[in-house]
């Protein structure tokens, strides 16, 4: 806010209290008296413009006083006012339409003819008679009545003599009964006649006192010995007895003959290799040999991975084909014929295992061979005698052949029962050629 200030000529008239205010030249007043008391203070005269804003201070430091403490937590305000809980009025339902009117009742219909009666249904089978219960327990026996009195017998009148029969009269009406009389003289007995039905079998009277019992009568002859009875069960054995002397001992009996061959062992694990030798000296050079004929090598391998059934006589089944080299020999997979193509030397080797068909009669014995040309290679054949059909055996063989004629047929053969081979292989290999 701007204040008012008088001038410096103001002041100093209020503060020397001069004789007189007025210029000179103008002195037609008195002049006031010497200490006059100041008027009213006039009106505040009109805003100056402002000025133009000064430069801007450097700015302060910052200041570094601790924040003042937070302040307290002000009170909860009151809770609003709950709404009403009751729902709002349900509106009123809408007026039931008018029922339309029910159309006339149509008048019933005539009843219809009763149909004829089916034909009777054909008896369906009787049923299974229920089994017959069982019977009933039997009720006890009543007490037998007392016998009653027998009256005295009358005396029996004279026997009157028989007349003649006269003639049969014709039968007159029956008059009324005259009184018996007296009973004739009992004539000479009639022939028997004829047994007349037996009539129903009176109640059984009171059984009689029980009579005094009779002497023992003789002993009657001895009767045949009864069966002998099953032998009863075996007692234990009682303690074994001390040793007898040896007795001296019996001449050598003769030997008797000698069973079959058994069947070859499995192959037992190869045994380590050894250690190797120390090298030997190197002989002299011997003299340069004559240029010896080239030597052609061949190898054929065929196995079957399913057990199949063979007939007796009949050759096993090679269905793959393994390893093979050469033209020497060859074979169709699935078949189990190997044929030879060139004379030379073979080596034959042949391993699997074997079981008897379950329609075999036990025991059987199978012979396995090689055969060349549909005969048994000497030397090549495992025989086993099987006692049941679940035995089963491991059978191998390894054999050289000379062939010289060629084509030549190999074939593994069974022979003695049908048979069930498996996990079977044949490798042959050409060793060389035949010396000359």
């Amino acid at each position: 806010m701007n204040h008012y200030h008088p001038t410096d000529w103001e002041w100093k008239r209020k503060q020397e209290g001069a004789a007189c205010c007025c210029p000179p030249g103008c002195c037609p007043p008195p002049c006031p008296p010497p200490h006059p008391i100041p008027g009213p203070t006039g009106p505040m005269g009109p805003t100056g413009a402002t000025g133009p804003t000064g430069p801007t201070g450097a700015t302060g430091p910052a200041g570094t006083g601790a924040p003042g403490p937070t302040g307290p937590t002000g009170a909860q305000g009151p809770t609003g006012p709950t709404g009403p809980a009751t729902p709002g009025p349900t509106g009123p339902a809408g007026a039931t339409g008018p029922t339309g009117p029910t159309g006339p009742q149509g008048n019933p219909g005539p009843d219809g003819a009763v149909g004829p009666t089916g034909p009777q249904g054909i008896p369906g089978p009787d049923g299974v008679t229920g089994p017959t219960g069982a019977a009933g327990a039997t009720g006890p026996t009543g007490p037998t009545g007392a016998a009653g009195a027998t009256g005295p017998t009358g005396p029996t009148g004279a026997a009157g003599a028989t007349g003649p029969t006269g003639p049969t009269g014709a039968a007159g009406a029956t008059g009324s009964t005259g009184p018996t009389g007296a009973a004739g003289a009992t004539g000479p007995t009639g022939p028997t006649g004829a047994a007349g039905a037996t009539g129903p079998t009176g109640p059984t009277g009171a059984a009689g006192a029980t009579g005094p019992t009779g002497p023992t009568g003789a002993a009657g002859a001895t009767g045949p010995t009864g069966p002998t009875g099953t032998a009863g069960a075996t007692g234990p054995t009682g303690p074994t007895g001390a040793a007898g002397a040896t007795g001296p001992t019996g001449p050598t009996g003769a030997a008797g003959a000698t069973g079959p061959t058994g069947p070859t062992g499995a192959a037992g694990a190869t045994g380590p290799t050894g250690p190797t030798g120390p090298t030997g000296p190197t002989g002299p050079t011997g003299p340069q040999g004559a240029t010896g004929t080239t030597q052609t090598s061949s190898l054929f391998s065929a196995y079957s991975t399913p057990s199949q059934p063979v007939s007796s006589s009949s050759p096993m089944l090679f269905d793959r084909n393994g390893v093979t080299t050469g033209d020497a020999i060859s074979h169709t997979a699935g078949s189990g014929s190997f044929t030879i193509n060139q004379p030379g030397l073979y080596q034959a080797d042949f391993h699997g295992v074997l079981s008897a068909s379950p329609n075999s009669e036990f025991p059987v014995n199978i012979v396995t061979s090689l055969q060349q040309d549909g005969s048994v290679v000497p030397g090549a054949s495992i025989p086993h005698n099987f006692q049941n059909s679940t035995e089963s055996v491991p059978i191998s063989f390894s054999i050289p052949l000379s062939i010289s004629k060629v084509p030549t047929t190999l074939q593994v053969v069974p022979q003695g029962a049908d048979n069930t081979p498996s996990a079977i292989t044949l490798n042959i290999t050409r060793l060389g050629d035949l010396s000359s």
